[in-house]
């Protein structure tokens, strides 16, 4: 799904290196110019990431 289309309560998923997935869930999406601001709950607590506007992510189905 491309980062613009996020919205809260939708849930990324990020395959580590080892094969493990990791699940996290976004808290608010905010448009910052050309980027958006994805503020996310993680294991370690809240965590905002900015990625370009075109950018895509793995959502959970």
């Amino acid at each position: 799904m491309r980062i613009n289309e996020l919205l809260p309560g939708h849930n990324i998923l990020e395959t580590t290196d080892s094969g493990e997935t990791l699940r996290f869930e976004v808290v608010t999406v905010r448009a910052i110019g050309r980027r958006y601001e994805i503020t996310m709950r993680t294991p370690a607590g809240l965590e905002s990431v900015l990625y370009p506007a075109n950018a895509y992510v793995q959502i959970a189905a």
